[in-house]
């Protein structure tokens, strides 16, 4: 006979539970981690944030650390107390700080077996040597406390395995997955067009994200503006909040774009808004495996996209969506065009993005995926 596996306590840390594509995913997999009987809590270094509600909901306990900025070396006393308090099975940091400072604490609480998820290419961000530099030494360091150093893309992957950065034997990649059932509701669309006074002809091109400089929603801007009269129906519709959403508030009054862009702010359902497009555009000089991409390619929408990162895996240019070069604003020009002038091409590539998202990047996948590396460590010697 052969026996049930056992229910996991998994407990997750990262710096906050504040909005992003990195605390989304702490989210879902707090959901189908209780949906499949563990218990799970999450372990905020700084700060609950915006989302912690959301785990509270589920059924997950969302504890604190309540860190001050800089280095906090007596944290890891507080970490320990708190882990042997807790007493998981396994522990799943999402950034290099959360593994530093968690990661340690772990081996003092009694080897608490831990995988570390790497979402970004922080190297790859940072623009002077001296930030790469500093990033690759605490990759290095941290990774020492990890068991398994996963990372949500290849291009990840190679970044944090250059130059023996983290040992090669410890590095996986486990791609991004959503609840893709989610995004497939449309009837918000004339809802949320009335709200923020949007025509219900209009053609729609739209954006999910934090608002800062390496997701360049400036270009997107751009590009709607480089269309000429003949576009004049294509809107803008800006999901989301951060540092620049002044400055893209003020480009957009520049370029004489007011009655055409629509900035909607956080928002706590973004799912919703997809509904309201036409198509997506991504734009970041640099991505791990974007969750708004994939969410938007569930929601059946066509997608121009820059060629960075883990995108190209998903958008296979002309027959998933369209890809331009990165930071290349003629490039986007044209793909917006052709979303607009062909949309039997725009449908074609529509459905065969929303199924491969199905296929490939479900919320179940990715969940067996951590769950079998979780007992690999667990069965493995400290």
């Amino acid at each position: 006979m052969i026996e049930p596996e056992k229910r996991l306590h998994i407990a997750h840390g990262v710096q906050s539970l504040d909005v992003g594509g990195l605390e989304r995913i702490v989210v879902d997999l707090t959901e189908i981690g209780i949906r499949r009987g563990h218990r799970v809590s999450v372990i905020c270094l700084e700060r609950p944030g915006t989302l912690a509600p959301m785990i509270e909901s589920e059924g997950g306990k969302v504890f604190s650390l309540d860190k001050p900025p800089g280095r906090t070396p007596e944290l890891t006393g507080k970490a320990v107390a708190l882990l042997r308090e807790l007493q998981p099975d396994i522990l799943h940091t999402h950034t290099a700080g959360a593994l530093w400072y968690l990661g340690a604490a772990a081996r003092s609480a009694g080897h608490i077996p831990v995988l570390h998820t790497e979402h970004t290419d922080n190297v790859g961000i940072a623009k002077h040597w001296k930030s790469k530099l500093k990033t690759r030494i605490l990759w290095n360091r941290a990774a020492r406390y990890a068991g398994k150093f996963c990372c949500v893309s290849e291009d990840v992957a190679r970044s944090a395995g250059r130059w023996k950065t983290v040992p090669k034997w410890k590095l996986e990649t486990i791609l991004n997955g959503i609840e893709t059932e989610r995004y497939s509701d449309r009837s918000p669309r004339e809802k949320i067009r009335a709200e923020f006074e949007i025509p219900s002809n209009a053609f729609v091109v739209g954006t999910v994200g934090r608002l800062n400089e390496v997701k360049r929603q400036d270009l997107l801007l751009r590009a709607v503006a480089a269309l000429g009269g003949e576009f004049s129906h294509v809107h803008t519709l800006i999901v989301g909040d951060g540092p620049e959403s002044e400055a893209l508030k003020e480009l957009s009054h520049t370029l004489g774009l007011n009655e055409r862009v629509h900035f909607a702010g956080y928002q706590p359902s973004p799912e919703r808004f997809y509904a309201a497009m036409d198509a997506f555009a991504l734009t970041s000089r640099l991505e791990g495996l974007p969750l708004a991409l994939l969410e938007a390619c569930a929601a059946g929408l066509p997608v121009a996209a820059s060629a960075v990162g883990g995108v190209p895996k998903i958008v296979i240019d002309g027959e998933t969506g369209l890809l331009f070069p990165n930071g290349n604003v003629d490039a986007l020009v044209q793909c917006l065009k052709r979303l607009v002038l062909d949309p039997d091409a725009a449908s074609r590539m529509a459905a065969a993005g929303r199924s491969l998202v199905r296929e490939k990047y479900s919320l179940e996948r990715m969940a067996s995926d951590y769950e079998r590396h979780y007992r690999s460590l667990m069965d493995a010697e400290p």
